[in-house]
């Protein structure tokens, strides 16, 4: 039996439901138990935050990571941005020790302590390195055969230098061909979605980024988008209603992996339920695996 302590982040829990009972579905069907990070809070996000606060967002990291060191485990990590938010904590205590000083000199406002004792982990390197394809596709029991294309999402590249840089994203389409989705490149997988930007211009992120995409993903005809982010999957889904003030329209259905997995591995639609989502992937589902 293998332990994690699971890190779900905001995106998740309070936007995409589906996200998290597919990943205990699956965790679960293969012999893993997920301890939950009692008391964390936003990870936080990696981008504007950083540009607000530097020591804020810091500490909010460690904090998170001191929470999470109590139980003892692997911190497994659901979200992109979350993962790169969090590694990159740990690897400033690793190589910093005047900052790992003040790290906990600040945490004692919280009767905390990090360490760094455990290990900052993406869930895609766990279902690989833990588990491994061929065990993964064991519990495959509807196995569906289907068009999709995909986005990996920016903060799926980062992590250790050590890493090729490509190999989530390799993982990531690995494993959606063990359920019988068929991947194809539309040429633009890795631009980013344009999630960042809509915080500061919103033209630009659904005109330049967003929509260059949608076109390219629309005239492939695939039956699905496959993402392995929550951000991303919130980007896309909001980001196609807010296109037609724009006059352009889409209807492209989106789903994560982990939501993918859970249905391949026999989890009822209706249990799953991916009623949270903007788009007509539950449609989709219950005419798929239904």
């Amino acid at each position: 039996m293998k332990h994690y302590s699971l890190y779900l982040g905001c995106m998740i829990p309070f936007r995409f439901p589906s996200i998290e009972k597919g990943a205990r579905y699956v965790f679960s069907s293969l012999g893993a138990t997920l301890h939950e990070v009692k008391g964390y809070s936003c990870c936080p996000e990696p981008v504007v935050t950083r540009l607000v606060g530097e020591k804020l967002s810091g500490i909010l990291s460690f904090r998170n990571l001191a929470l999470a060191e109590k139980e003892k485990y692997d911190l497994l990590v659901l979200c992109n941005g979350c993962y790169e938010t969090l590694y990159e904590a740990e690897e400033v205590y690793k190589k910093d020790e005047d900052s790992a000083e003040k790290v906990n000199e600040l945490l004692k406002d919280y009767d905390l302590e990090y360490k760094g004792k455990i290990k900052i982990r993406h869930f895609l390197d766990v279902l690989k390195e833990d588990f491994g394809f061929e065990t993964v596709q064991s519990h495959v029991v509807k196995f569906r055969k289907m068009k999709m294309v995909y986005h990996p999402g920016c903060h799926l590249f980062r992590g250790p230098p050590e890493k090729d840089i490509e190999e989530r994203a390799i993982i990531l389409q690995e494993l959606a061909k063990l359920t019988g989705i068929e991947i194809f490149k539309y040429g633009l997988e890795n631009l980013c979605c344009g999630f960042p930007a809509m915080s500061v211009d919103e033209a630009f992120a659904l005109k330049e980024r967003l929509l260059p995409k949608l076109r390219k993903i629309e005239n492939i005809g695939s039956d699905a988008l496959l993402l392995a982010c929550p951000t991303c999957a919130a980007q896309f889904e909001t980001g196609q209603m807010m296109l037609r003030k724009y006059r352009e329209k889409f209807s492209v259905p989106c789903i994560h992996i982990l939501e993918l997995l859970a249905l391949s591995f026999g989890l009822p639609i209706e249990e799953l339920g991916l009623k949270a989502h903007r788009c007509k992937i539950e449609a989709l589902a219950k005419k798929v695996w239904g």
